[in-house]
């Protein structure tokens, strides 16, 4: 442990069966310049040696809780209910922060007690070779449109309350990475990770913060996300669901187009990946029921002929 700045964070790992990865993300939040107050490791009822790899880390912030498997949304709602942070964080167990990240995102939501959360960009990195693929922030390009508030000095921008659902909803991908995001405990008292969401809990979390103040973001790489194959197949129906889920939460007239239109986009989505897939009939039912949906016009006829486009040849004739 080094001497630097503790801060009121609390940081929980969530992991399953992660024992070769996870002493690379704790060594990682040990490095931080500054320093959080508090470490929780959830331990999803793994059978390798995770138990082992915490008890080697020495350090009286870290505490460690096993639990029976019952899928990261339970972990990491285990971790929220143990959190006393002012402010909280979560990271994989196979991923792995630059030393900043902590200080940076405590910095922006310290300085700013009308945001909700903070994130940052980050990069992909090949797991078997250990080679940087690309960073994240070029998936989001709605981020870098100018009518955002650039009044955060030491970040990318700033968007406010009554804005932040609607924006970053419309995005084509939704930022919605648990481990790169710092949470205001306050704001997300009440909230937890759904578990019948699977893959789309982070989704359905990450919206329901984005309805409770402001976002900051920095453009700025903080961290290193190991990529997977694994459930990447499956991307676009775990969006799908999580944001039907989402339905009930969306209160606010002034969000209401904002989310039609994501939620017809999900759809043809998930009629495109059906199709690729091979599953034409769940691929038109999935588009027929966008379809019907209140929304954009033009968003429609442009899936229509991008679901034309990937039928076999003979049925989009």
């Amino acid at each position: 442990m080094n001497s630097s700045t503790r801060v009121p964070v609390s940081v929980i790992v969530p992991c399953y069966n992660d024992a070769r990865f996870l002493g690379e993300a704790i060594d990682s939040i040990l490095a931080q310049s500054v320093e959080p107050q508090q470490i929780v490791i959830v331990d999803d009822g793994s059978t390798d040696d995770t138990g082992l790899v915490v008890r080697r880390r020495r350090d009286p912030r870290i505490e460690y809780i096993k639990q029976p498997h019952a899928g990261v949304a339970a972990a990491r709602n285990a971790g929220l209910n143990a959190a006393r942070g002012e402010f909280v964080t979560f990271l994989n167990a196979d991923d792995r922060w630059g030393p900043a990240f902590i200080g940076r995102m405590h910095d922006f939501l310290a300085e700013d007690v009308t945001a909700a959360c903070a994130f940052s960009n980050f990069v992909w990195f090949d797991h078997s070779t250990g080679k940087i693929v690309r960073d994240q922030f070029p998936s989001y390009p709605e981020l870098r449109r100018p009518v955002l508030l650039k009044d955060v000095p030491t970040a990318f921008a700033r968007i406010p309350r009554e804005r932040a659902f609607g924006v970053l909803v419309a995005c084509n991908e939704i930022p919605a990475y648990m481990q790169v995001t710092m949470f205001r405990r306050a704001s997300i008292e009440s909230l937890r990770f759904d578990p019948s969401l699977a893959h789309g809990a982070d989704i359905n979390f990450a919206l329901q913060t984005f309805l409770q103040g402001a976002v900051i973001f920095t453009d700025e790489v903080l961290a290193e996300v190991r990529l997977h194959d694994s459930n990447a197949a499956e991307t676009a129906i775990h969006k799908l669901n999580a944001l039907k889920a989402f339905a009930p939460n969306v209160t606010r007239t002034t969000d209401l187009d904002a989310y039609r239109d994501r939620l017809v986009k999900a759809h043809i989505d998930a009629a495109l990946h059906q199709t690729n897939a091979g599953r034409v009939r769940a691929g038109l039912r999935s588009y027929g029921e966008g379809l019907r949906l209140p929304g954009s016009r033009l968003l429609k006829l442009k899936g229509s002929m991008r679901l034309m486009l990937a039928l076999p040849r003979g049925l989009g004739h």
